[in-house]
């Protein structure tokens, strides 16, 4: 969004400032999420092209002893003891890979709803953001479970971490009055000094 453009719908210069103050906030917002969905996204791929590397390492040795076992039949148990270990060993590693996957997921779905607040500044998300990871919630599909209450606990002990709330004053500055339906003042009611003159009678002149 450009300032131009919002001069030439006449808005005033605090209007604006206050407008392009919150475009750069959700564009930054965006950025960050961009930034941990990237980063997650990387370290899984860096993690499953070690594995990959390894496991071809791990299938190729095992071959090497199956090999060996058709031509001698003494062998076959090396190859058997072999093709067991590299079995648990899988089952280990897609253990550990599945907790990964599930903190990884979770730590992502953290920056993302903390990336929804607005906060004082980024020391003040950051330590958010750590909180809440420490806190280990329950991640079921997207949605966080006690991520609300988490966010009004946290209010609650650090308020200075969130923007205060305010209040934006009456566009003019002035008190604004609120009058009855008619848009009239309301009619006496009788109960106040009602003065009537209606009745009064001149007074006559003296007669000498």
């Amino acid at each position: 969004m450009e300032r131009k453009f919002l001069e030439d719908l006449g808005l005033d210069k605090e209007t604006v400032d206050k407008i392009m103050a919150e475009n750069a906030s959700d564009i930054e917002a965006e950025k960050g999420k961009f930034d941990a969905e990237r980063t997650t996204l990387q370290g899984q791929i860096s993690d499953l092209q070690g594995q990959v590397t390894q496991r071809d390492t791990d299938l190729a040795g095992l071959n090497e002893k199956l090999t060996a076992a058709q031509a001698d039949a003494s062998k076959l148990p090396e190859a058997q003891s072999a093709l067991t270990g590299l079995q648990s060993k899988y089952d280990t590693e897609k253990k550990e890979w599945e907790t990964k996957s599930a903190q990884q997921a979770y730590e992502f779905a953290v920056k993302m709803e903390a990336g929804k607040l607005k906060f004082s500044s980024a020391a003040a998300q950051r330590d958010f953001v750590r909180g809440a990871i420490e806190k280990g919630m329950k991640l079921e599909g997207e949605k966080i479970l006690g991520f609300a209450d988490f966010v009004e606990a946290y209010k609650k002990d650090d308020p200075g971490a969130f923007h205060a709330e305010q209040q934006d004053p009456p566009p003019d500055g002035k008190p604004h009055i609120v009058l009855p339906p008619s848009g009239k003042p309301p009619a006496p009611d009788g109960k106040g000094f009602n003065f009537h003159f209606t009745g009064v009678r001149p007074m006559l002149a003296e007669t000498k």
